[in-house]
């Protein structure tokens, strides 16, 4: 009897063991309903649901990125939660989530639903600096870029931004911050704009950037822009150079307009500072030329652009005067002074060609007819305002025939010649061509023989020619 009534307890103090351990009648587990998933900005996926147990302890949430696995209880909610954000969204892709109400050791059954979670991602970055970036020693600049997504429009999403040194003078830093090439400084973008400090030190010379982020798949984006300059020290030399052929304009009464160019470096070769005053003459002060005297570094060019280091000016000059030597000055701040001499270059130059006789006969029936004869060519050379030019070099070819005298260059090239005064007219050339029996066929019958001679003139240092024909004729 003892025993049984020992038994009896057991099974008693068992099922009120299990009681405990188990949903009473009065609550409920049942599964959530109604999930609904919604993308609320370019970070964020909101859910919502409705709680009908009245006994969970929480909910269960796993997810799924497209096609990898499901993250299992990606998140543990507290009882009673119907909603939740999440905000650590890694890709760009499907997303979806499934939740289930829990308790002890009980479980609901999942509900799911899915979303398309979508942002125009940044396709490519855009320096906002254009041209040139001049830093003056110990002063700063705030470099600024663009995040762009593939229509052009700056990005919405922040992103992280990398900016690094490819190569930089000593002491030029980004944010303040010292940094070897292989370093890099991160900040945070906003609306598509990423900013950082560019600061220079006391060394100039030049530097490159690269500026680089990820996108949704984790590829690198990025840029390098090499144009930033870091200003120098005091002048130390001055190269002067002025343009060639076809580059100056033409301001009428044979009067040339031609860009002077002085580019002033420091000791070490490095472009002096914005700015910096440098004043033109012309030592010899020739009637036919003058210049405009003031300019200063980083003033504009004749198409409107700058460049480091670098003044511009205008000289004008008679063109009648091209090929003549010219000796320039440029100093700055009455110390640096440098002299060099230039020679005028042809502009628009044009050929003027003849040759008389036209034509050259040989009579077979008369036998004191010679065996060669002689043609002349002329030749006149004139710029574009028609001013005669002398001192040009020509050179000549022929199909046929050779030139009689030597040339005038210091080679005596025959097939040279350069123009000068003949008979008081400037820009000429005079030149006897040989041609010879041979060069013609002899006659068939009665037919002359008969063949065409080209003689071409070309301005050396241009593409400019002309040619003109001379006939050869054999007659019976």
């Amino acid at each position: 009897m003892k025993i049984r009534i020992y038994f009896v307890l057991i099974i008693i103090l068992f099922i009120l063991s299990c009681s405990k351990e188990t949903i009473s009648p009065d609550d409920s587990l049942t599964a959530p309903s109604n999930l609904s998933l919604e993308q609320i900005n370019l970070e964020c996926i909101q859910l919502t649901w409705q709680d009908n147990s009245t006994a969970e302890e929480g909910f269960h949430l796993n997810r799924k990125i497209g096609e990898n696995e499901w993250e299992e209880n990606y998140q543990i909610l507290s009882e009673n939660s119907t909603t939740f954000i999440d905000s650590n969204l890694i890709a760009i892709d499907n997303y979806v989530y499934r939740i289930r109400a829990f308790a002890i050791e009980e479980f609901s059954y999942f509900i799911d639903a899915s979303i398309d979670f979508f942002y125009y991602d940044v396709c490519f970055i855009e320096p906002l600096s254009t041209g040139m970036i001049i830093l003056p020693s110990y002063e700063s600049y705030e470099y600024r870029v663009a995040l762009k997504d593939s229509n052009g429009n700056y990005v919405q999403r922040d992103y992280d931004v990398w900016f690094k040194f490819m190569y930089r003078p000593e002491g030029t830093n980004i944010n303040n911050i010292l940094y070897n090439t292989t370093d890099s400084i991160s900040v945070l973008s906003y609306n598509g704009i990423a900013v950082v400090s560019l600061n220079a030190g006391s060394q100039p010379g030049t530097a490159a950037i690269k500026v680089y982020t990820y996108n949704s798949e984790n590829a690198e984006i990025s840029i390098v822009q090499s144009n930033i300059i870091i200003y120098s020290g005091i002048p130390n030399s001055i190269n002067i150079t002025i343009g060639g052929i076809n580059t100056a304009e033409d301001m009428g009464g044979g009067i040339w307009r031609l860009q002077v160019t002085a580019m002033i470096a420091d000791i070490s070769g490095n472009p002096v500072e914005d700015g910096t005053a440098v004043y033109f003459s012309l030592p010899e002060n020739p009637e036919w030329a003058m210049i405009e005297a003031a300019a200063y570094v980083g003033n504009e060019d004749a198409n409107g652009d700058t460049y480091p280091g670098t003044a511009f000016t205008f000289l004008e000059y008679d063109g009648s005067h091209t090929n003549d030597s010219l000796l320039v000055q440029a100093e700055i701040g009455g110390i640096l002074a440098e002299t060099v001499e230039i020679t005028l270059p042809i502009q628009f130059p044009v050929i003027d060609i003849y040759v008389v006789p036209g034509h050259l006969d040989w009579f077979e029936s008369d036998p004191e007819s010679p065996d060669s004869l002689i043609a002349t060519v002329h030749v006149s050379i004139h710029d574009g305002q028609n001013n005669p030019i002398n001192n040009q070099q020509v050179i000549f070819f022929s199909t046929l025939g050779q030139p009689v005298d030597m040339g005038t260059d210091d080679d005596n090239n025959p097939h040279t010649e350069q123009t000068g005064i003949i008979l008081d007219q400037s820009g000429l050339i005079i030149k006897d061509w040989i041609f010879y029996r041979y060069e013609c066929p002899p006659p068939a019958g009665d037919e002359p023989g008969t063949s065409t001679a080209l003689i071409s003139a070309t301005i050396l240092g241009t593409s400019v020619y002309e040619s003109v024909t001379i006939v050869l004729i054999r007659y019976p």
